[in-house]
């Protein structure tokens, strides 16, 4: 039974996961973050706001003054319940990428550290994942991207206690 063990762990085997090295993970998280602030933008600063003002097809051109809408001020905007889930995802997402993108950007610069492919894959994946899975299709469907993350720090920091100790 031993040797079985024995002649798997000999023989390498193909990769057939597909994992990102620590700096595309870092290229993935930061598209990522750009984007959920793209969308929160267009709309809401753009197609929300000219769809009260009345310019959603003449005027589309133009990022509109929101200050003397009433829907878009605090008060409104935070009843929304859509707004409420959209404006907590960008917050777990900028907490989140303050996290992974130094940790992944600290491997993709220290290569003796190993293979840390895994761990940066699960946080890119997760980091997409969850901030596309929440605000579109909800519980739990975002749940796959948020263990993910954990998973994927927890191997980063892992890698950089062996590495410090």
């Amino acid at each position: 039974m031993t040797a079985l063990f024995e002649a798997r762990a000999i023989v390498p085997l193909p990769y057939v996961m597909f994992l990102l090295t620590p700096l595309q993970s870092a290229a993935v998280i930061a598209a990522n973050c750009l984007v959920g602030k793209v969308y929160v933008t267009l709309r809401y600063r753009y197609f929300f706001a000219n769809k009260l003002l009345g310019n959603l097809w003449k005027k589309m051109y133009i990022l509109p003054n929101t200050n003397g809408i009433k829907e878009l001020q605090d008060g409104h905007l935070k009843q929304d319940p859509q707004w409420k889930v959209t404006r907590a995802t960008q917050l777990n997402e900028s907490e989140w990428t303050a996290l992974c993108l130094p940790l992944c950007l600290y491997f993709a610069s220290n290569a003796g550290l190993g293979d840390t492919g895994l761990a940066c894959t699960l946080m890119a994946v997760g980091q997409v994942v969850y901030n596309v899975a929440r605000p579109t299709i909800g519980y739990p469907f975002q749940l796959p991207g948020a263990i993910a993350r954990y998973l994927g720090v927890a191997l980063g920091a892992k890698t950089l206690w062996d590495a410090a100790f």
